[in-house]
């Protein structure tokens, strides 16, 4: 009895519950989908007035541009012209009329002719005379009105002048907007509320606007106040230039969802409303079946409550049996759970010694860790010691247990015996020894794997380090122009790659001179005997207390010096892995050396044939051509005296031509050859080159120097050659107008600048990387820039066009680096 008592009142209770809460969600969702209704209505009445607002003006635009056309048409202007002077002019009034029966085919309902004076000179159609429903477009002319005569027709006048600007006359017409006019009526498909409104004020009263209306009923015109019962007029708000939605009540004190459009343009107003009992209407029709609906399921929720209700009580009684069955089980799984807590500390062990052993961990701390772990993960962690022993390197615990077992694992490292692990504990205590000796196995294979692991580690950082050195010395060679340098990077880079940097000394003898890493050693002072070097000429020589790693370098088959590593023989130096680095970076000096050389070898044949090239054009071909002119004077002389005046002016053509082509070889001569060098010095020369550019190919070509720039012989002529180089590419492939060469002595930082720009366009790749471009020229501007101890860039001009930039340290300066 107390069982169904409890139960009809839990079902009562929840059913009350259920009731509400469905209630409040169904009243919660009606007025959310409500809102979401007028919004989302609203936003289509918007969507739809834009459009029908956008397609208004577009369509009075069309009609304005037409009647303005009018007023320009040749023909209509020349015969008002001929009928204001000569009113009586027959001929120009028929061919005004012919013009203007002509207007009706081009869309005009009625057009009007009017002379200066306002007499009516010639018309076509009949005016619409229905005033009262017509809108005033405000912005333009005040005969220009928007009329509803059955449908929409533009009325508009405009002025006619002549060529002069003089009025001679007004055109009036007329135009229906049949577009216009569907759109307007066509207001059933937004709703059988729905009402389309365009307004305009009232010229006499600016509160009354004088409005159109479309209804399903048909259009009729209606005057409204701009405010009514206090509020303002949605339509007031489009005729202020502003666009909204709102809810409201319109002049028939009805409530309606309006939305409101400007067309500032032509001072008009446009609205369009929907009544909002027809925009609920659906809601309200599905909101009673709803409630059925809702009704129904309240009543199957209350009785699934009851049924589960029962359910629970029932199940009540089953719980309490079962209580009883849990009890015993407990029992059971205490002692299950005491296992597992001792496998869980095995887990633990292994997961914190596996975590721990980082490669960067010396012997001693991984060890340490694990007795830290393993200690606690045994049966009685209390009584138990530990010992590991390790390449002859023991470890113990803290706690020494005497008259006890031992449980012993071998450390296997690559396959060979390298300790082994320990574990000590009473006799008297009852270890779980299977379970434990397998937990001891497993943190030796560990150890192993970590030993193993360290081992290649190690030896990775090494040939890591032998890597590193060499990418730096290649990448960094590339870069350097002194052989000086070049040693100094090698030192740089190759000490810190030995096994022990602080003990080792690079020297690198180079054709009679000695570089050292260190000034400490007198390497001039050692003996270095090789007759004990392998085949590739590399000898490991013990000098006094000191090893020798050392490496020969060779050029054209010739030996001319080598790189060796000193050391201390107290040091177990890798001698045959540091010996192949020691080599490679040999090679890599020898190289360096070659290239520098090819470079060099370049310079000076590009030098010595221009130098060929120059006197046999000046010595050669010159003479040869300048006899020829001589030759040609004398026959021009006897020709004359034959009085052959044809034969006469050839032979003078010839003569002219070859005096232009000596002047011309002697000017690329002396290009060639700048004997002025020496005697006038690179400014001078640098004049001059830059005046017989401007005259050879007719372009601009400037040379400025700001200040006293004096070098040596040898570079002014590389710097006039990069001058020369330069300027031929600007010609030749950039196609440049204008050239500036400039040349300046920078006190301060005590060095050259040197550039030379140009407006062409450029390189073609669009790369000015003077590393990617792969012309002979260039290169060979390089080359001359190294062989100065210059930096060369090549560079976008600001005025388009290349910049070559040069930077050079003086004679003064370099002196002074080489001192120190």
């Amino acid at each position: 009895m107390l069982l169904t008592r409890d139960d009809r009142k839990i079902s009562i209770i929840g059913g009350l519950l259920l009731l509400g809460l469905t209630l409040t969600t169904g009243i919660a969702v009606y007025n959310t989908m409500r809102q979401q209704i007028e919004s989302v209505l609203g936003r289509g009445l918007s969507v739809a007035l834009q459009g029908k607002a956008l397609l208004l003006e577009t369509q009075i635009e069309s009609g304005l541009a037409d009647t303005y056309a009018l007023a320009l048409r040749p023909f209509i202007v020349r015969s008002m012209q001929e009928l204001n002077t000569q009113p009586n002019n027959h001929m120009a009034l028929n061919d005004l009329k012919r013009n203007v029966d002509s207007f009706p085919q081009i869309g005009f309902t009625a057009v009007a002719v009017f002379d200066i004076n306002g007499n009516l000179l010639s018309r076509v159609g009949d005016f619409s005379e229905n005033k009262n429903l017509s809108l005033s477009l405000s912005k333009h002319d005040e005969t220009t009105f928007l009329i509803w005569d059955k449908r929409f027709i533009l009325h508009a006048s405009t002025k006619v002048f002549d060529q002069d600007m003089h009025f001679i006359g007004t055109i009036t017409t007329e135009r229906a907007l049949p577009q216009l006019t569907d759109s307007f009526t066509d207001v059933r498909s937004i709703g059988e509320t729905a009402e389309l409104i365009l307004c305009s004020l009232l010229d006499k009263d600016k509160e009354q606007m004088a409005c159109i209306i479309s209804q399903i009923a048909g259009v009729k015109s209606k005057s409204l106040r701009r405010i009514m019962d206090g509020a303002i007029s949605p339509k007031s708000f489009a005729l202020e230039g502003k666009s909204g939605i709102i809810a409201t009540k319109d002049y028939r004190d009805i409530p309606v969802i309006e939305a409101y459009s400007s067309l500032n343009s032509y001072g008009l107003g446009m609205a369009i409303k929907l009544d909002q009992d027809e925009l609920f209407t659906p809601v309200t029709r599905e909101l009673k079946d709803i409630s059925i609906y809702l009704a129904t399921l309240i009543f199957a929720e209350i009785l699934l409550l009851n049924w589960f209700v029962r359910k629970l009580i029932e199940s009540e009684r089953e719980a309490r049996s079962a209580k009883e069955t849990a009890e015993q089980f407990s029992i059971e799984l205490s002692r299950k759970e005491s296992e597992l807590r001792e496998r869980l500390k095995e887990i633990t062990c292994l997961y914190e010694i596996r975590r721990s052993m980082g490669l960067e961990l010396s012997i001693d701390n991984v060890c340490q860790n694990i007795i830290k772990f393993l200690i606690p993960a045994m049966q009685h962690p209390e009584f138990a010691s530990v010992s590991i022993e390790l390449n002859d390197y023991p470890m113990l615990s803290s706690l020494q247990v005497t008259d006890s077992h031992c449980l012993t694992s071998q450390i296997n490292v690559n396959g060979k015996a390298y300790g082994k692990l320990n574990v000590f504990y009473p006799v008297e205590k009852p270890f779980l020894i299977v379970e434990e000796q397998r937990l001891i196995d497993a943190v030796t294979t560990d150890l192993a794997r970590w030993f193993e692991r360290k081992q290649i580690d190690e030896l990775l950082q090494l040939r890591l380090k032998e890597i590193t050195c060499l990418y730096e010395i290649r990448r960094s060679m590339g870069m350097e122009l002194a052989i000086e340098d070049v040693c100094q990077i090698i030192f740089k880079y190759l000490i810190p790659a030995m096994r022990y940097p602080e003990n080792a000394i690079a020297v690198i003898e180079l054709e009679g001179k000695h570089f050292s890493s260190d000034n400490r050693l007198q390497v001039n002072n050692l003996t270095i005997d090789t007759h004990n070097s392998d085949s590739y000429g590399i000898g490991c020589i013990s000098v006094e207390n000191f090893s020798v790693l050392r490496s020969s370098i060779s050029i054209d088959d010739l030996e001319c010096g080598h790189l060796s590593v000193i050391y201390s023989d107290e040091k177990p130096f890798l001698l045959p892995e540091e010996q192949k680095l020691v080599d490679a970076v040999a090679s890599d000096l020898q190289s360096w050396l070659e290239l520098r050389r090819l470079e060099q070898a370049l310079v000076s044949v590009a030098e010595e044939q221009a130098h060929t090239l120059g006197q046999e054009l000046h010595d050669d071909v010159g003479q040869k051509i300048a006899a020829i002119s001589y030759q040609a004077r004398v026959l021009e002389k006897k020709l004359a005296a034959c009085d052959d005046q044809n034969a006469t002016m050839l032979a003078a053509a010839i003569a002219s031509q070859t005096q232009t082509a000596v002047a011309q070889i002697k000017q690329l001569a002396q290009g060639l050859l700048p004997f002025e060098l020496e005697a006038n010095g690179l400014v001078e020369v640098l004049h001059k080159l830059a005046n017989r550019i401007s005259s050879t190919y007719n372009i601009s070509c400037q040379f400025v120097c700001s200040n006293d720039v004096t070098c040596a012989n040898n570079e002014a002529l590389n710097l006039y050659r990069i001058a020369q180089e330069a300027i031929n590419n600007a010609i030749r492939h950039g196609k440049a107008q204008n050239i500036t060469i400039s040349l300046k002595s920078d006190h301060q930082k005590n060095n050259i600048l040197f550039t030379i720009q140009d407006d062409g366009i450029g390189f073609s790749a669009a790369d000015t990387n003077q590393q990617s471009t792969s012309g002979m020229g260039i290169k060979i501007m390089q080359y001359r820039a190294k062989q100065l101890g210059a930096k060369l860039t090549l560079q976008p001009a600001t005025q388009g066009g290349v910049e070559v930039h040069l930077e050079m340290e003086t004679k003064i300066t370099k002196g002074i680096n080489e001192e120190s």
